[in-house]
Formats: structure tokens, sequence, C-alpha cells
């Protein structure tokens, strides 16, 4: 089952505010550096919620030299461990710099 459309991601811009906000539905979000490459992925139940949390934390960081952030909704028929399993595949198919573990340790949507 796919759980995202094939095609490219939504991409946003936290220091420009360009491209389109995330919204307050379940994905899976990659952030990368000015460079281009992929810092983080992560999945979660509220995209627009977790992308405030990585600013304030300073992971997607906002300035000069800030990231972008690309995500993609999943469909009605996901769940948080199917959307975790896509995680999973996504952290080990590009091992980016800020991911500590193989990803799933959330807690489950709706907690």
């Amino acid at each position: 089952m796919a759980i995202y459309k094939p095609g490219r991601p939504n991409k946003y811009n936290p220091t420009t505010q360009s491209g389109i906000k995330p919204p307050a539905k379940p994905g899976e979000y990659r952030m990368r550096d000015e460079s281009g490459r992929i810092t983080y992925i992560g999945e979660t139940n509220n995209l627009a919620r977790r992308t405030s949390e990585h600013i304030r934390s300073g992971k997607l960081p906002v300035g000069a030299g800030g990231g972008t952030l690309e995500y993609k909704v999943a469909d009605g028929r996901s769940t948080s461990n199917t959307r975790r399993q896509h995680e999973q595949a996504s952290i080990e198919k590009h091992q980016p710099l800020l991911n500590k573990s193989k990803g799933g340790e959330g807690r489950p949507a709706g907690k």
C-alpha cells in the first residue's frame, strides 16, 4: 500500500516563509541544510506542530544559512505503524546526519 502519492514533496523554507506551510495532518518530513543534504527524516501525526517544535529546538534553523523542510501528507488509509515503517526505510536509505536511531520510537498517533 502506498501511503504517499508519487511525485516530489512539498517544500517550505521557514526563513523566507516561501513554499507551502505544512498542514496539521499526518505525514513524513525531511530537513535539508543550506547545501541540500538531508539532515533529518521524521514521521508525525501533525506536520505543522512538529515543524514548529523543530524550529524552536534549533534542529531546523531559521535565519542566515537556514534549512528547508520537505514533506508529504499521508493518505487517509495510513496508520502510525505504516508511517513508521516508511520512515525507517527512508532513514536506512538516506542515512541523515541528525537521526540518532533507525526511527519509529515516537508515541503512537492519537496519544
